[in-house]
């Protein structure tokens, strides 16, 4: 089926519709697709209007910019399909496993022999309630991360699928994060940025709160004497020191305590230092991470494509070369996925608030660097 046949039974109502929020200048057929050559400058409402009409006949729109012109193409509407994700209670089937991964992972930190020496002889029951306290801080940064992204689907008018978490290994890095699905395509760039920023900034303010009871509870504050020979008894049992993002030095010196030096450990510490780094990484523009709407909401094709590769080239010389490598495979495999709306710039508004998208990032990100 192509051409005049596929609009067949709903072509009188797709140009009415058109015709009901903007001024026509000429109507054709290109590469089988009907197109409307339109007269106005500015559309980004009436297009989202349009959409939500053409929807009700089974089409979408298209909006682009053609030799200093718009046109709206209309295309047939077919509500994507992925079957294993109709499996029935997947959502909640990955969720119990990556909660029962996530709980052992703790319950293993938790009873780590460096851990009892800085916190002491600990009982089965508080290496229990210190797993507990683990998973339900990192779960929450996940989970409302996504649901983050499920109130900006729904304040644009998109239907998602509910959180899809991704389970890990315990010991080394307990889950992979959660992933939800758009069922619908999204209509310009202010609802691709609020699409790609909501998760990142739910995250990062989860983050900030369970950071704030971690260093009360979990930060042991030693003498000059006593630091050294943590440092000395960690990396003679082999253990490792994570590079701590700089909101949270930030958050340690606003507790400091004089004469002394903060010794940062815990499970629950770690599920913050997880989320920023997730949070930050998250922000870069690669592959499908939330970081890939927000700056794809600003750039055009071509430096979205070139921020990829830059974004690529900081995590391989910060550390992160396996990282860099997975997304690279990845990207190859990703097709460039605009907004239907492509001629409507983003608010100023929002184009402001790359701001604080890069201060996150800055105040989030830790270089691969162990000691």
């Amino acid at each position: 089926m192509n051409g005049l046949e596929v609009y067949y039974d709903r072509l009188d109502e797709i140009k009415q519709a058109v015709e009901r929020y903007f001024t026509i200048e000429d109507v054709f057929y290109e590469a089988g697709t009907l197109t409307f050559l339109i007269t106005d400058k500015e559309i980004k409402e009436r297009f989202k209007r349009l959409y939500r009409d053409l929807k009700k006949l089974g089409f979408i729109p298209a909006a682009r910019k053609q030799d200093g012109k718009i046109v709206i193409r209309v295309f047939r509407y077919r509500e994507p399909v992925f079957k294993p994700l109709k499996m029935k209670n997947l959502p909640l089937i990955l969720f119990l496993v990556t909660f029962v991964i996530v709980a052992a992972d703790g319950f293993l930190r938790a009873s780590s022999p460096a851990y009892e020496i800085f916190y002491g002889k600990t009982a089965f029951i508080d290496k229990l309630a210190e797993a507990i306290f683990f998973t339900v801080a990192l779960m929450m940064i996940i989970g409302l991360h996504e649901l983050g992204h499920l109130i900006a689907a729904k304040k644009g008018g998109m239907e998602a699928t509910l959180p899809y978490f991704i389970p890990g290994i315990p010991g080394i890095m307990p889950t992979f994060g959660a992933v939800i699905f758009q069922k619908e395509p999204i209509v310009n760039r202010d609802e691709m940025f609020d699409l790609g920023i909501s998760g990142p900034v739910m995250s990062f303010v989860i983050s900030l709160l369970i950071a704030l009871f971690a260093i009360r509870t979990s930060v042991i504050w030693m003498t000059p004497d006593e630091y050294q020979k943590a440092i000395e008894t960690i990396r003679s049992m082999h253990g490792v020191f994570l590079p701590t993002p700089l909101i949270l030095d930030l958050l340690i010196y606003l507790f400091r305590v004089p004469g002394k030096l903060p010794f940062v450990s815990g499970a629950v510490m770690f599920a913050v230092w997880l989320g920023f780094f997730i949070t930050a990484l998250n922000l870069f523009p690669i592959w499908q991470l939330d970081g890939s709407k927000i700056f794809r909401s600003l750039l055009t094709a071509k430096q979205h494509r070139i921020a990829n590769y830059v974004s690529l080239a900081i995590l391989a010389l910060a550390g992160h070369v396996l990282i860099a490598l997975l997304f690279f495979f990845l990207m190859s495999r990703t097709p460039d996925i605009p907004p239907l709306d492509e001629v409507s710039p983003l608010s100023r508004g929002r184009k402001l608030a790359f701001i604080g998208v890069f201060l996150m990032i800055a105040l989030s990100f830790v270089p691969a660097i162990y000691s």
